[in-house]
């Protein structure tokens, strides 16, 4: 059908609507983001392509808005004075690699991000660390919010209560990751103590990313108020859940969310509320496997 043949077309924006399913020009995808306040850029974070894809945006919209700061998730906020001296210039990739912990508060390779981390050196782009302390959503998660004291929760405020749908989404990643035997006995109600705990740390977690861009909606020194753009996991964007629910809840709402996907994806997950838009990403040519030689093979064996 024409609807399947559009979602199918690689390198090119499309609107997702199930039913009527059309490609963007580039130009007007980019433009109308960068008349937002937000633009929230997702990842799948060991795909190559959607750093690169990301690159790509990010540079398209800094030609409409120059005045940008750039919110990752991949550090804890105590890491910004880090981030800070790396856009000043201060610090060799090495140097800024260690000092921001990075095998230790992400650990995805380092030059799936390096792109990025360059593009706002060169431009003189504000970073800013959107996440908090792995220990943080670990005790929420594990107690719950009210169960951890105030002076232990990073500054956040209460997250917004999650919509039905997002509620749902979550409750089936819970009970993916339930133990065998608990998993084949049915999704958890949802009332489940422990459940009501995953999903405040699930909410902490956007809740930080939210009031992280937040913080920096705020003229700068040249009286232009910047464009806020979120580097972070597809799953805190889809369907306006997440960091925009979060957002929306702090009183903003001009927030724009772009997500990359593969070419060969199903048209069915093109449903309207997915997204502002999603880049379709043509399918990279893998090398076929080659057979281990024997020497391995007879290790591997041994």
């Amino acid at each position: 059908t024409a609807v399947a043949q559009t979602c199918k077309v690689a390198s090119g924006w499309l609107e997702p609507a199930l039913a009527k399913s059309k490609s963007l020009a580039a130009n007007k995808v980019l433009a109308d983001a960068a008349d937002r306040d937000f633009v929230l850029l997702g990842e799948q974070h060991d795909d190559p392509d959607h750093h690169r894809w990301q690159l790509q945006t990010l540079a398209g919209l800094y030609a409409y808005r120059p005045d940008m700061v750039i919110g990752f998730e991949m550090f804890p906020r105590r890491l910004q004075p880090v981030l800070d001296r790396w856009v000043e210039g201060k610090l060799t990739v090495r140097e800024f690699l260690t000092q921001a912990e990075w095998e230790k508060v992400w650990n995805f390779p380092p030059e799936l991000y390096l792109p990025l981390f360059e593009f706002a050196r060169i431009n003189r782009i504000p970073m800013v660390a959107l996440n908090v302390e792995r220990s943080l959503t670990k005790a929420i998660g594990e107690k719950g919010w009210d169960s951890v004291p105030v002076a232990d929760r990073a500054g956040l405020s209460r997250a917004a209560p999650p919509l039905p749908a997002y509620r749902d989404l979550l409750s089936s990643i819970y009970h993916e990751h339930l133990p065998g035997p608990r998993r084949a006995a049915g999704k958890p109600a949802q009332t489940d103590k422990a459940f009501e705990a995953f999903v405040d740390a699930q909410l902490t977690w956007d809740r930080a990313m939210a009031e992280g861009l937040a913080s920096r909606a705020v003229p700068g020194t040249n009286g232009n108020k910047p464009l806020l753009v979120g580097i972070m996991g597809s799953g805190h964007l889809r369907y306006g859940h997440g960091v925009p629910h979060q957002l929306r809840a702090l009183g903003f709402s001009q927030i724009a969310t772009l997500l990359p996907r593969s070419e060969d994806m199903a048209c069915n997950d093109l449903e309207p509320a997915l997204a502002d838009a999603v880049f379709n990403l043509p399918l990279a040519a893998t090398a076929p496997a080659q057979p281990p030689r024997l020497g391995v093979a007879l290790e591997d064996a041994a």
